[in-house]
Protein backbone atom coordinates (compact mmCIF):
# COMPACT_ATOMS: atom_id res chain seq x y z
CA UNK A 1 0.00 0.00 0.00
CA UNK A 2 1.18 3.60 -1.05
CA UNK A 3 1.86 5.90 1.76
CA UNK A 4 0.02 9.27 2.14
CA UNK A 5 2.39 12.40 1.17
CA UNK A 6 1.94 15.36 3.38
CA UNK A 7 1.79 18.49 1.82
CA UNK A 8 5.24 19.81 2.68
CA UNK A 9 6.70 16.64 0.92
CA UNK A 10 4.82 17.22 -2.35
CA UNK A 11 6.03 20.89 -2.24
CA UNK A 12 9.52 20.01 -1.31
CA UNK A 13 9.12 17.16 -4.36
CA UNK A 14 8.34 20.20 -6.74
CA UNK A 15 10.87 22.81 -5.90
CA UNK A 16 13.34 19.73 -6.26
CA UNK A 17 11.67 19.94 -9.59
CA UNK A 18 12.09 22.71 -10.60
CA UNK A 19 15.36 23.47 -9.66
CA UNK A 20 16.46 20.66 -11.70
CA UNK A 21 14.61 22.00 -14.72
CA UNK A 22 15.75 25.42 -14.36
CA UNK A 23 19.35 24.52 -14.09
CA UNK A 24 18.72 22.39 -17.06
CA UNK A 25 17.37 25.54 -18.86
CA UNK A 26 20.12 27.35 -17.64
CA UNK A 27 23.00 25.54 -19.46
CA UNK A 28 20.70 25.27 -22.22
CA UNK A 29 20.79 28.51 -23.11
CA UNK A 30 24.56 29.18 -21.82
CA UNK A 31 25.47 26.56 -23.69
CA UNK A 32 23.54 25.59 -26.75
CA UNK A 33 21.65 29.04 -27.51
CA UNK A 34 23.02 31.59 -29.40
CA UNK A 35 23.08 34.57 -27.49
CA UNK A 36 21.30 36.60 -29.91
CA UNK A 37 18.33 34.73 -29.55
CA UNK A 38 18.45 34.81 -25.52
CA UNK A 39 18.65 38.09 -25.45
CA UNK A 40 16.17 39.53 -28.19
CA UNK A 41 13.26 40.87 -28.07
CA UNK A 42 10.04 38.18 -27.52
CA UNK A 43 7.64 41.21 -26.98
CA UNK A 44 6.57 38.49 -24.01
CA UNK A 45 5.81 39.25 -20.21
CA UNK A 46 9.73 40.35 -20.36
CA UNK A 47 11.73 41.12 -23.38
CA UNK A 48 13.85 38.11 -23.78
CA UNK A 49 14.52 34.70 -22.74
CA UNK A 50 17.10 35.62 -20.36
CA UNK A 51 14.86 38.32 -18.85
CA UNK A 52 12.34 36.30 -18.28
CA UNK A 53 14.39 33.42 -16.37
CA UNK A 54 15.72 36.81 -14.36
CA UNK A 55 12.43 37.25 -13.27
CA UNK A 56 11.72 33.74 -12.04
CA UNK A 57 14.79 34.02 -10.28
CA UNK A 58 13.93 37.64 -8.62
CA UNK A 59 9.95 36.48 -7.78
CA UNK A 60 11.70 33.48 -5.53
CA UNK A 61 14.25 36.25 -4.28
CA UNK A 62 11.37 38.56 -3.58
CA UNK A 63 8.33 36.51 -1.93
CA UNK A 64 11.37 35.09 0.57
CA UNK A 65 12.24 38.60 1.85
CA UNK A 66 8.33 38.98 1.95
CA UNK A 67 8.02 36.04 4.26
CA UNK A 68 11.35 36.08 5.91
CA UNK A 69 11.79 40.02 6.34
CA UNK A 70 8.45 41.76 5.66
CA UNK A 71 7.93 45.24 4.52
CA UNK A 72 8.15 46.54 1.48
CA UNK A 73 9.35 44.28 -1.84
CA UNK A 74 12.54 44.56 -3.03
CA UNK A 75 13.38 46.57 -6.09
CA UNK A 76 12.80 44.34 -9.27
CA UNK A 77 16.40 42.61 -10.41
CA UNK A 78 16.86 42.95 -14.40
CA UNK A 79 18.95 43.85 -17.04
CA UNK A 80 21.62 40.85 -15.99
CA UNK A 81 24.39 39.45 -18.19
CA UNK A 82 24.53 35.84 -18.36
CA UNK A 83 27.59 34.78 -16.24
CA UNK A 84 25.01 37.00 -13.08
CA UNK A 85 21.98 34.96 -14.06
CA UNK A 86 24.02 32.28 -13.40
CA UNK A 87 25.49 33.85 -10.23
CA UNK A 88 21.90 34.99 -9.12
CA UNK A 89 20.42 31.53 -9.95
CA UNK A 90 22.79 29.53 -7.33
CA UNK A 91 22.24 32.19 -4.92
CA UNK A 92 18.49 31.29 -5.05
CA UNK A 93 18.67 27.77 -5.27
CA UNK A 94 21.14 27.32 -2.34
CA UNK A 95 18.61 29.80 -0.09
CA UNK A 96 15.89 28.01 -1.84
CA UNK A 97 17.13 24.74 -0.62
CA UNK A 98 18.06 25.50 2.77
CA UNK A 99 14.35 26.83 3.28
CA UNK A 100 12.53 24.32 2.08
CA UNK A 101 14.62 21.86 4.54
CA UNK A 102 14.07 23.69 7.26
CA UNK A 103 10.33 24.22 7.78
CA UNK A 104 8.20 21.70 9.16
CA UNK A 105 4.44 20.81 8.07
CA UNK A 106 3.12 23.52 10.63
CA UNK A 107 4.85 26.23 8.63
CA UNK A 108 2.94 25.77 6.32
CA UNK A 109 0.17 27.56 7.96
CA UNK A 110 2.00 30.64 8.71
CA UNK A 111 1.11 34.41 8.06
CA UNK A 112 2.76 36.70 6.75
CA UNK A 113 2.50 40.24 5.59
CA UNK A 114 4.16 42.79 3.64
CA UNK A 115 3.39 45.73 1.33
CA UNK A 116 2.56 45.99 -1.99
CA UNK A 117 3.14 49.30 -3.93
CA UNK A 118 1.22 49.96 -6.39
CA UNK A 119 2.12 52.13 -9.91
CA UNK A 120 0.80 55.35 -8.35
CA UNK A 121 3.13 54.35 -5.15
CA UNK A 122 0.30 53.67 -2.76
CA UNK A 123 1.33 50.72 -0.32
CA UNK A 124 -1.49 48.19 0.58
CA UNK A 125 -1.08 46.04 3.32
CA UNK A 126 -1.28 42.46 2.47
CA UNK A 127 -1.24 39.10 4.20
CA UNK A 128 -0.84 35.38 2.57
CA UNK A 129 0.28 31.79 4.06
CA UNK A 130 3.62 30.71 3.87
CA UNK A 131 1.40 27.43 1.71
CA UNK A 132 0.28 30.34 -0.62
CA UNK A 133 3.35 31.19 -1.10
CA UNK A 134 5.18 28.18 -1.86
CA UNK A 135 2.18 27.00 -4.41
CA UNK A 136 2.28 30.44 -6.52
CA UNK A 137 6.28 29.78 -6.66
CA UNK A 138 5.68 26.78 -8.24
CA UNK A 139 3.26 27.89 -10.68
CA UNK A 140 4.76 30.89 -11.56
CA UNK A 141 8.17 28.98 -12.37
CA UNK A 142 5.71 27.09 -14.66
CA UNK A 143 4.42 29.45 -16.45
CA UNK A 144 7.13 31.02 -17.01
CA UNK A 145 9.24 28.28 -18.49
CA UNK A 146 5.67 27.70 -21.03
CA UNK A 147 6.44 30.92 -22.13
CA UNK A 148 10.02 30.49 -22.67
CA UNK A 149 8.97 27.02 -24.54
CA UNK A 150 6.79 29.12 -26.77
CA UNK A 151 9.71 31.20 -27.55
CA UNK A 152 12.00 28.94 -28.31
CA UNK A 153 9.14 27.11 -30.76
CA UNK A 154 8.82 30.39 -32.57
CA UNK A 155 12.51 30.03 -33.20
CA UNK A 156 12.20 26.19 -34.13
CA UNK A 157 14.30 25.92 -31.47
CA UNK A 158 13.95 22.49 -29.45
CA UNK A 159 13.45 23.46 -25.85
CA UNK A 160 15.55 21.08 -23.23
CA UNK A 161 11.58 19.72 -22.22
CA UNK A 162 11.87 17.52 -19.42
CA UNK A 163 9.03 15.91 -18.07
CA UNK A 164 7.93 14.76 -13.86
CA UNK A 165 8.68 10.97 -14.57
CA UNK A 166 11.96 11.50 -16.75
CA UNK A 167 12.83 13.66 -13.71
CA UNK A 168 11.89 10.74 -11.09
CA UNK A 169 13.58 8.70 -13.19
CA UNK A 170 17.13 10.63 -13.59
CA UNK A 171 17.00 11.81 -9.57
CA UNK A 172 16.86 7.78 -8.65
CA UNK A 173 19.43 6.50 -11.41
CA UNK A 174 21.92 9.26 -9.70
CA UNK A 175 20.65 7.80 -6.32
CA UNK A 176 21.37 4.21 -7.20
CA UNK A 177 25.26 5.58 -8.61
CA UNK A 178 25.78 7.52 -5.51
CA UNK A 179 24.67 4.07 -3.33
CA UNK A 180 26.62 1.75 -5.38
CA UNK A 181 29.59 4.22 -4.61
CA UNK A 182 29.41 3.98 -1.00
Amino acid sequence: MRRKRTELQALRDCFDYNAFVRKRYLNFISMKLPKDIATKDSDASFPSILDIFTHVLDVYKSWFHRYEVGGEDLPETKGLSLPQVREFEKEVDTHISKFMRKINEKDLDNAFEFFWVDEGGRRHPLKRRLDNMLWHLVEEELQHRGEINAILWQDDIDPPVTGWTRWKSEVATRSKRKNNRH
